[in-house]
């Protein structure tokens, strides 16, 4: 039996939230209406990210595009009280003074309507350029006074009209968070937080050495961070890669470009990396990392163009003209999301690590407090916060190949524990992508649990036990559509449809026909008997 003792440290440190970058954001207006409220719209309110990035603060950002970033954040962001980091996709090529203030003008401009006019309030960070892009990618890594330059121009502009946006340095990737230095050195100032990016693929995903590796390579910059004047350490873009060769991520094949995690090709690995991605979050946590954002939420429509925007008119209307990297294919496959997005095969489902990393993302939430664990097995990679209302949740990772025996001592859990797996072996998934209710309720004081090999569990406290189910009302059948009342329990999160011959039945996996945050639902047989229940904030049904 293994102790794993939490405590509250005297000056404990601020998470401020988990999540994705949203791609989807952009793509809202190719997005099929069904597909967005049964799958990314259910997903995102489930979960609730703490933390966005998505690819925004264009300024060539139309008035219609702006106003479809705001329909969609009234339905996602700010539903789930996320706030978001944007960034354009490519930063422009501007050869005097007076181009670059001209477009920092224009995103100041749009910035303040979407924040001012539009009430896009969740709009945290913004920085001028992804992964210090100008034209091409890492245009400014040789370029940094360029690149400051900007963010002068920036944040004088933002200054002037009010905006409460703070600016994000450098973005870099990979092994370039050296310009971090450099904008510690020479742009503090006019820098509210720092951020990076990671790809991880120096070790694979068996490699017993990786937590320790990352977490010391996050406390170096997080130290040097807090060190200029409080600043704090943000992950824009995270997430795990296997054998990238000299080409990057990206294949080329002909006319397709394919850009994808190599992980999810194997279903062994696509299974397995769930637990190193467990381990970069808990790592990067545990060693001071305010914020994290995944690539990505779901994936581009596939197949999609060689750019981060269409070049059929959305590019245009997205304000991103040029070419994300150099490349002359037409087509470009990123599959990088935890859920897909496969208009042609009408497949939408998660992806294996989705159920691991959907409850880390649910259950360790922004504006949480890292607690302090001892525990003497170095293969358990534990981390745990505590929410302002007291609840705490403890994620761990048993890298042992066999069950282990935890005891769990703390007095900060101060009612029963419910507990949630990730078995590889064994993956709770479903074609709906609900997230599994919990496998086991353990008493606070007497808090003990056998891990299984090689897994994923997550203790927690942050929840609100109901006792009845809660019905849709009004539930009725207009030939291909089912409709009903909107329940008004204010913890709702979204329904579940569940279709029978049978006039009595009881709503099961194996007859639920759908999840949807909508009050409608399309239907092919209107003789069926159906039952819509609502499943809330805490996952009761």
């Amino acid at each position: 039996m293994t102790d794993i003792i939490v405590t509250r440290g005297k000056y404990p440190q601020l998470f401020g939230g988990l999540g994705f970058h949203n791609n989807d954001a952009t793509m809202y207006h190719v997005m099929e209406r069904e597909h967005f409220n049964q799958v990314i719209c259910k997903n995102y309110r489930e979960i609730s990210p703490g933390f966005m990035r998505t690819f925004g603060g264009f300024a060539e950002w139309t008035k219609e595009a702006m106003d479809e970033f705001a329909e969609y954040y009234e339905q996602m962001q700010k539903w789930t009280d996320t706030p978001m980091y944007l960034a354009p996709a490519n930063g422009k090529v501007h050869f005097s003074e007076a181009e670059m203030r001209r477009h920092c003008v224009r995103v100041a401009d749009n910035l303040a309507y979407l924040y001012f006019e539009k009430g896009v309030k969740h709009i945290r960070y913004y920085c001028f350029s992804n992964e210090m892009s100008r034209g091409m990618w890492g245009a400014l890594l040789k370029d940094l006074p360029t690149f400051k330059r900007y963010h002068e121009m920036l944040f004088e502009e933002f200054s002037l009209r009010d905006l409460p946006i703070g600016l994000l340095a450098t973005d870099a990737s990979g092994e370039y968070w050296d310009t971090l230095d450099w904008a510690i050195e020479n742009m503090a100032d006019i820098t509210e937080d720092y951020c990076v990016h990671t790809y991880e693929d120096a070790q694979d995903i068996y490699d017993l050495d990786f937590y320790d590796i990352f977490y010391n390579k996050c406390k170096v910059w997080v130290d040097k961070a807090i060190a200029n004047f409080g600043k704090r350490l943000i992950l824009g873009e995270m997430n795990l890669q296997k054998n990238t060769g000299p080409m990057g991520m990206l294949r080329f094949n002909g006319g397709v470009v394919v850009d994808t995690n190599r992980y999810f090709n194997d279903p062994t690995d696509a299974a397995y990396c769930g637990l190193m991605l467990s381990e970069l979050i808990f790592s990067g946590i545990n060693a001071g990392v305010f914020a994290m954002a995944m690539w990505t939420f779901c994936d581009h429509p596939a197949p999609y163009s060689c750019a981060y925007s269409s070049r059929d008119g959305y590019a245009k209307r997205w304000g991103e003209a040029e070419q994300f990297f150099s490349c002359t294919a037409d087509t470009k496959y990123n599959q990088w999301g935890f859920t897909k997005w496969d208009d042609y095969e009408k497949d939408y489902g998660a992806r294996s690590h989705y159920w691991c990393i959907a409850p880390i993302v649910k259950y360790f939430k922004r504006n949480s407090y890292v607690m302090d664990i001892e525990t003497n097995d170095p293969l358990l990679r534990c981390c745990a916060v505590m929410n302002r209302d007291g609840s705490v949740s403890l994620g761990v990772v048993n890298r042992h190949k066999e069950s282990t025996s935890v005891k769990l001592q703390s007095s900060l859990f101060k009612k029963a524990i419910r507990v949630f797996e990730y078995d590889p072996e064994n993956i709770p998934q479903n074609r709906f992508c609900d997230l599994p209710e919990h496998v086991a309720l353990l008493q606070a004081e007497e808090a003990e649990y056998e891990l299984k090999a090689q897994s994923v569990t997550i203790f927690t406290t942050d929840y609100i036990e109901k006792e009845k189910r809660v019905s849709a009302k009004e539930v009725s059948v207009n030939a291909d559509t089912l409709t009903w009342k909107a329940v008004t329990d204010p913890q709702h999160c979204y329904y579940r449809v569940y279709a029978s011959a049978k006039k009595t039945f009881t709503p099961s996996i194996e007859n639920q026909i759908g999840s949807t945050v909508a009050t409608s639902l399309p239907i092919t047989d209107p003789t069926l008997h159906y039952k819509v229940l609502s499943v809330d904030r805490s996952g009761n049904v």
